[in-house]
C-alpha cells in the first residue's frame, strides 16, 4: 500500500507537467516499472504464507499496479489521435472510443461480471499460480514471469485500466472536461492554459483566499468554473490536488505562486530586456526528470 500511494505521488506530478504527452508518457511508464519491480522483489523476500494471501495479492494488489501503466498508454494513444480542431469530429472519435471499450467488456463478459460482481469462486483457478481454468477462454498472454503472474491478474488490471478509460472519455464528452470553444483574444487568439494544472489551483486558491472576486462572496467552486471555462481546462478532482498540495514536503507548498513572485521582481527589474522562465518541474522532489 505504501509503494503504491508513492506511484500515485509520482504519477499525479506526471499529469500535472505542462510538457509534450510522450514525455508525461514516458515519465509515467518508467515510475510504474519501478515500482512494479519493487513489488516482484517485495514477493520474493516475503513469501506468500497461505492460499489466500496469494489470491489477494494478484487479483487487487498487484493488478492496481498494472491498470496504471495500461491507463497512461490508452490515455497517450487516445490524445495523441484525436483531431485537432473539429469539436464535433472529436466528439465522434470520443465515443468510438468508448464503443471499443464497451466492445472489449463484451468479449470477456463472462470473466467483467465476475471482475464486476466481486466473486470468489474460481479465485483458485484465477489468481493461484500455476493454476488455469479449463473451460475458460482467457487471453493468452506469452513472456509472463510464472512466479509473478496468474491466469487472470493481467485481464482484472485492463478491467480495472478501462473503467478509468471510460471515466475520463464520458468526463470529456459530458462532464466538466467536455468539449467546448475556448475564449479568444481580441486578436482571435485562443487562450487556453498549457501549464501543470496543479498551478491553476494553486492560483484559483490563492485568489479565493486573498478575496479577490465579487469582495469575497464566492465559493472556490465558482472560481474553479470560471477558470475552467475561461482557460479552456479541466481541473476536476481540484480539491484533491489541494489536499496533495497541503503535503508537500520535499518543495514548497507555494511552489508556483513562489514562482510567480520571482519571475514579476526579475521583469520589474529587467524591464524590457526580461524573458518569461516556465517554472522548473518540482525542483527537489524525489521524480527524476
Amino acid at each position: 500500500k505504501t509503494l503504491y500511494n508513492e506511484l500515485q505521488e509520482d504519477l499525479t506530478v506526471y499529469a500535472d507537467l505542462g510538457t509534450l504527452p510522450v514525455r508525461r508518457l514516458t515519465s509515467a511508464i518508467s515510475a510504474i516499472g519501478a515500482a512494479l519491480e519493487k513489488l516482484k522483489d517485495q514477493l520474493r523476500q516475503n513469501s506468500l504464507t497461505d492460499q489466500r494471501q496469494e489470491i489477494d495479492f494478484f487479483k487487487n494488489d498487484k493488478p492496481m499496479f498494472v491498470a496504471e501503466q495500461v491507463y497512461a498508454i490508452e490515455i497517450y494513444t487516445i490524445e495523441t489521435g484525436k483531431p485537432l480542431v473539429d469539436d464535433q469530429l472529436i466528439r465522434t472519435y470520443y465515443e468510438g472510443e468508448l464503443r471499443y471499450i464497451k466492445r472489449f467488456f463484451m468479449q470477456h463478459q463472462f470473466l467483467y461480471q465476475y471482475y464486476q460482481l466481486g466473486a470468489t469462486e474460481l479465485d483458485h483457478l484465477f489468481f493461484v499460480r500455476g493454476a488455469r481454468p479449463t473451460d475458460i477462454i482467457l487471453p493468452d498472454a506469452p513472456g509472463l514471469d510464472p512466479n509473478f503472474s496468474t491466469a487472470a491478474d493481467s485481464l482484472f488490471a485492463r478491467f480495472m485500466a478501462f473503467e478509468k478509460v471510460q471515466n475520463y472519455l464520458m468526463d470529456c464528452l459530458y462532464g466538466q472536461g467536455s468539449v467546448a470553444q475556448p475564449y479568444r483574444s481580441k486578436k482571435g487568439r485562443p487562450l487556453e492554459w498549457t501549464g501543470d494544472k496543479s498551478n491553476l489551483v494553486e492560483l484559483a486558491y490563492a485568489i479565493y483566499d486573498t478575496m479577490q472576486i465579487n469582495n469575497g462572496e464566492v465559493d472556490i467552486s465558482d472560481i474553479i468554473d470560471w477558470l475552467e471555462n475561461t482557460l479552456h481546462v479541466s481541473l476536476g478532482r481540484y480539491y484533491k490536488r489541494f489536499a496533495e498540495m497541503k503535503l508537500r514536503k520535499n518543495v514548497s507548498r507555494t511552489r508556483f505562486i513562489d514562482h510567480m513572485r520571482e519571475m514579476l521582481l526579475r521583469h520589474m527589474d529587467e524591464s524590457d530586456a526580461f524573458k518569461p522562465v516556465p517554472p522548473a518541474p518540482v525542483s527537489g522532489s524525489k521524480a527524476k526528470f
